[in-house]
């Protein structure tokens, strides 16, 4: 009996940890009317981040942390310490830059994992202020391999990030660039569908998104 009970309340509490990322995901970001005026771009990436980290908490993801690339985690991939499936020598050279040159990167580690000085997984997204348009690039867990918090969640990490990042800046649709041939299935489970004008990239409309994610997530409880 005593068991039953703690898993009931275990999972009441998961629902309304879903409730509460549902109404997260779905509310008016208080930044948006005044973002292009007051805030930088490297401000509203850090607000961004710190957002999606609150996020991912209510999932109970407590030992994931988001933060930016430092100057040696950006050395450390240019120079190829970090070999994974994609190419992130070229990316650092080809992404190179900040937030406010639109080039946004996320380093996410899982904090009690074995060595947590090191970089667990990268996220590398570009924002063209000229066409209005933010672009998910490059995204790689180069612990993968490891049953761990962080195991199959980078995406929606990632999406997550995407979607608060573009109602800031009221930007309507997020695009994957260069997606793989074997990730494209899972990227149409999040609404996104190749663009008929360019077959390198994929789009879906961040309210798509959010409703995907919404979705994926209550499926959990």
């Amino acid at each position: 009996m005593k068991q039953g009970i703690l898993r009931t309340d275990i999972l009441i509490i998961v629902s309304m940890e879903a409730i509460s990322l549902k109404y997260s995901l779905m509310q008016e970001n208080p930044l948006k009317k005044t973002a292009m005026g007051e805030l930088s771009i490297q401000e509203i990436h850090h607000h961004c981040i710190a957002t999606t980290q609150k996020i991912i908490q209510g999932f109970g993801w407590h030992d994931i942390s988001l933060s930016v690339l430092s100057t040696a985690d950006k050395e450390r991939l240019k120079c190829g310490e970090y070999t994974g499936e994609l190419n992130w020598q070229w990316a650092m050279n080809h992404y190179s830059g900040d937030a406010n040159d639109g080039i946004i990167n996320i380093s996410l580690k899982v904090m009690d994992y074995a060595d947590s000085s090191a970089l667990h997984a990268v996220i590398l997204c570009k924002y063209d202020v000229r066409r209005a348009e933010f672009s998910l690039c490059m995204l790689e867990n180069f612990i993968a391999s490891e049953q761990i918090s962080l195991t199959g969640n980078v995406l929606i990490i990632a999406l997550i990030y995407s979607t608060t990042f573009c109602d800031i800046l009221e930007i309507d649709d997020v695009i994957i660039q260069d997606p793989t041939k074997e990730a494209k299935p899972r990227y149409r489970s999040y609404g996104f569908a190749d663009v008929w004008s360019d077959f390198n990239k994929m789009s879906s409309t961040v309210s798509d998104i959010k409703q995907c994610i919404v979705e994926k997530i209550a499926s959990i409880v």
